[in-house]
């Protein structure tokens, strides 16, 4: 490591970009992403989209150095027109992989892993960490631990919420009936973290420090998104259970607690420390295959993503199965 920064910081900016990857998956509260799946899409930010953009932003650069001149004025132009359009590019084609691999297991599975708000702003997070953290340790190197500190505090969200966008455009793929939107969102996703990434790119370059008032309104963006599709998803699950009940599928005592993740999550305790361990693993698999029942009967309803229908009914047969006969200890 260069002399400009330790290892030691180094480390530290690496376990707060894993926590803060974490706590995003964490929010997660309804259809939480698989790790297996996350994390490769934090390593391709931080190696694949950080290689690819180092590339073509400094040749960039270097080609507009050899008609312009002025140093300052390449910079400006790289990062504020050029840069945004290469690493968000760069991060979306992240997405747009871990998409496909989704919709592939779908079908063999038969419950899709990608879809969703909240899952595009996991993966555009994760994506996002991966490459923030490896950029603010190329500035560390080149320009002192100060700098890196900086970036870290105070940025260390900014590639996320950025990427986020383009997550959620491809998240809402499954959620839309129409082909011209399924194109068109992911379009306009991409558009919009490039140009909310150019903005905070070219106030940094003007005005340095306000770089970062402008981030803090992003990430305030971030979360009245993610608190707004959280409601979404719980009216989701309480609106396509509710004839779960009478069906047999779920009793009335599952379908109180099920659209909210706190009061799951003390049903969870109170199995815990009564010694049910037993009953709380499974009574934990009932409810991931209910909630998933759920989301796939929206997308049945409102969607062209096939073949839910299927998904439907072999979640149904799943809950039952886990149950084997046996009700779970849930008042009604």
């Amino acid at each position: 490591m260069s002399q400009g920064l330790s290892v030691a910081l180094v480390g530290v900016g690496f376990l707060q970009a894993v926590v803060y990857l974490l706590f995003v998956r964490f929010i997660d509260l309804y259809e939480r992403e698989e790790l297996k799946y996350v994390i490769p899409v934090f390593a391709w930010g931080f190696l694949v989209a950080t290689t690819v953009s180092l590339f073509f932003n400094t040749l960039f650069a270097v080609t507009l150095g050899t008609v312009v001149r002025d140093a300052q004025v390449v910079e400006f132009f790289t990062a504020v027109l050029v840069a945004p359009v290469v690493e968000e590019c760069a991060k979306g084609l992240a997405l747009l992989i871990a998409f496909a691999v989704a919709l592939l297991v779908s079908l063999r599975r038969g419950a899709l892993k990608f879809s969703g708000v909240m899952d595009g702003i996991v993966y555009g997070s994760a994506v996002g960490f991966g490459f923030a953290i490896a950029e603010d340790i190329l500035y560390g190197v080149q320009f002192g631990e100060e700098l890196f500190v900086v970036r870290r505090v105070f940025g260390g969200f900014a590639h996320a919420a950025f990427t986020s966008l383009t997550g959620i455009g491809i998240g809402l793929i499954p959620w839309v009936r129409s082909w011209a939107l399924k194109v068109l969102l992911p379009i306009l996703g991409l558009a919009g973290a490039i140009l909310l990434h150019a903005t905070f790119n070219f106030a940094g370059a003007l005005f340095g420090p306000l770089a970062y008032v402008i981030g803090f309104l992003v990430l305030l963006l971030y979360v009245l998104i993610i608190v707004v599709w959280l409601a979404v998803e719980r009216r989701t699950i309480r609106e396509e259970l509710r004839d779960e009940v009478a069906a047999g599928t779920i009793s009335e005592g599952e379908y109180a607690i099920l659209p909210t993740y706190f009061r799951r999550k003390f049903y969870y305790l109170g199995l815990i420390f009564t010694g049910y361990l037993g009953e709380w693993r499974r009574a934990r698999k009932v409810h991931e295959a209910a909630v998933n029942l759920a989301f796939t009967k929206r997308l049945s309803r409102h969607s062209y993503a096939s073949p839910q229908a299927s998904r439907t009914e072999h979640l149904r047969r799943r809950v039952n199965e886990l149950r084997s006969g046996h009700p779970l200890r849930v008042s009604s």
